[in-house]
């Protein structure tokens, strides 16, 4: 028998008990399984576990029956992730075509024959995991790629900030705020259609933004004191030097990693007015890689010391961007860093490298999308939704927080002062202690939320309650949850 950890992992969904031992019976002992007696109760282990390798499924459950099951796995596109094994005793046609058309791979009649269930079994989750190692060929290839980027902007920061005394860490913090703003964008607006693949091929581009500071005397870029006229005429053909680095490289200067990076280095100082050099261009004349760069750019070197001057914190550095004192710029990149500019600020000050996890996942997406291959859906949600509660908890000073799931109506407070965690069945929010009328004012206020505004606070009594709502990813986005934080005022 393999170990445990090795052994693939069934979930079996049947309200019978004798029915969920006899298939574990007829199966042995060279699988883990995991049992559903309904449903709503199957559908919420998919939500947690994203490890299962197989699914045999029952159609008339109570709660929720099978094709419930398959319809919402369809709805969330969690049918491409594992197989499902429809073992009923219904045999209309009508029932067995449904089954079939919501997605199962199988459909088996009882009273069945344990080889016909054995060899089924087996023949199916070795076709899968088949499609899972061709999966993870393409995300581990993706990841390769990513570090070897990391390794590039590494070296190339050691480089220039032997030179420009900035320019170590300011390099990262480029490439992490352009990845956050461009991410926020697209989830604003359809006005830029960019890919994840367009958004790595920017941020990583970015990293060469200011090259062309080589070509400007150390005197002038480390001088302490503000440049002259001349000196600041000097200062900014680096834009141009940079341009003209990137152009005269042995490398076809239509590739779009050579594109981008022109594009960036002459452009990263326009104005959306049309105040800026060397160009002078206007509004959408300046590439989105070039306007989005020049916000993270400035946003930087106002946070961060620099030889001649002191940082300021990131609230005062917001304010003056949108203020207008740093120029002007896209007005949708704007309210982006309004948005955003606090957690780029952490995430600054964290080294984080936003790279690790979204481009890996997302990437991978799309090439597994675009070559027609199986396609990780289900996995990158759960992922994104663990990497979104760890987060928001994370940077919770509370002692006390909830995690609240609509779908089969479960709420879990967490006290973080006594380390306990207590679970309350209820599809209402009365654990908090609260009438019916604040209980009302809770699912208004939730239904007002959106994937561009997720978070409310509300007060009552002794109580501050914030929510942060969770979203489904789809393209018709939907609210699948709320979590949130607790403070009992004294």
């Amino acid at each position: 028998m393999n170990s445990l950890d090795e052994r693939q992992k069934i979930l079996v969904v049947d309200d019978s008990k004798f029915n969920q031992e006899l298939l574990m019976e007829i199966l042995g002992e060279n699988y883990q399984y995991i049992l559903a007696n309904d449903g709503l109760e199957a559908i919420s282990i998919l939500q947690k576990d994203w490890t299962i390798d197989l699914m045999l499924l029952d159609i008339n459950m109570p709660r929720m029956n099978g094709f419930g099951v398959l319809e919402y796995m369809n709805q969330y596109h969690w049918i491409d992730e594992f197989p499902v094994i429809v073992i009923s005793a219904e045999e209309e046609n009508s029932i067995i075509e449904k089954a079939y058309n919501l997605g199962a791979a199988e459909y088996i009649q009882r009273p069945f024959d344990a080889f016909i269930i054995k060899r089924r079994v087996m023949n199916t989750l070795v076709l899968y995991a088949n499609q899972k190692r061709l999966t993870n060929v393409v995300v581990n290839q993706v990841y390769e790629k990513e570090e070897n980027n990391k390794v590039m902007i590494g070296i190339l920061s050691s480089v220039v900030g032997t030179y420009n005394k900035e320019s170590r860490e300011h390099i990262l913090h480029i490439r992490i705020a352009t990845q956050m703003l461009l991410r926020r964008l697209v989830q604003k607006t359809d006005a830029y259609p960019l890919t994840e693949s367009d958004i790595t091929l920017i941020a990583t581009a970015s990293s060469l933004h200011d090259i062309g500071k080589v070509g400007i005397s150390k005197e002038i870029l480390n001088k302490p004191t503000k440049l002259t006229d001349e000196e600041y005429e000097i200062m900014k053909t680096h834009t141009l030097i940079g341009a003209k680095m990137i152009q005269d490289m042995d490398y076809p200067a239509d590739k779009p990693l050579a594109k981008t990076a022109y594009e960036i280095c002459r452009w990263h100082h326009e104005r959306f007015d049309g105040k800026g050099y060397p160009d002078s261009l206007v509004g959408n004349d300046i590439p989105i890689s070039a306007q989005v760069v020049s916000v993270a750019d400035v946003f930087d070197a106002l946070t961060s010391t620099r030889v001649y001057k002191k940082a300021y914190d990131y609230k005062t550095a917001i304010q003056m961007i949108l203020d207008g004192r740093c120029g002007c710029f896209n007005p949708l990149l704007l309210d982006c860093l309004k948005e955003i500019g606090a957690d780029i600020y952490v995430a600054f000050n964290n080294k984080l490298d936003y790279a690790d996890y979204n481009e890996v996942q997302k990437l991978s997406g799309e090439i597994l999308k675009s070559e027609t291959l199986p396609y990780n859906y289900h996995s990158q949600r759960i992922i994104d939704f663990l990497q979104e509660k760890m987060e928001f908890f994370e940077m919770s000073n509370s002692k006390e927080l909830f995690d609240y799931n609509p779908l089969i109506g479960e709420l879990t407070i967490i006290n973080r002062e006594k380390n306990k965690k207590y679970k309350q069945t209820t599809l209402e929010f009365n654990s908090f202690d609260v009438n019916e009328e604040v209980v009302e004012k809770i699912k208004k206020y939730l239904n007002e939320t959106s994937v561009e505004n997720k978070e409310f606070t509300l007060q009552f009594k002794e109580l501050n309650i914030k929510f942060h709502t969770l979203w489904s990813g789809l393209d018709e986005e939907q609210y699948i949850g709320v979590i949130g934080q607790i403070d009992r005022r004294r």
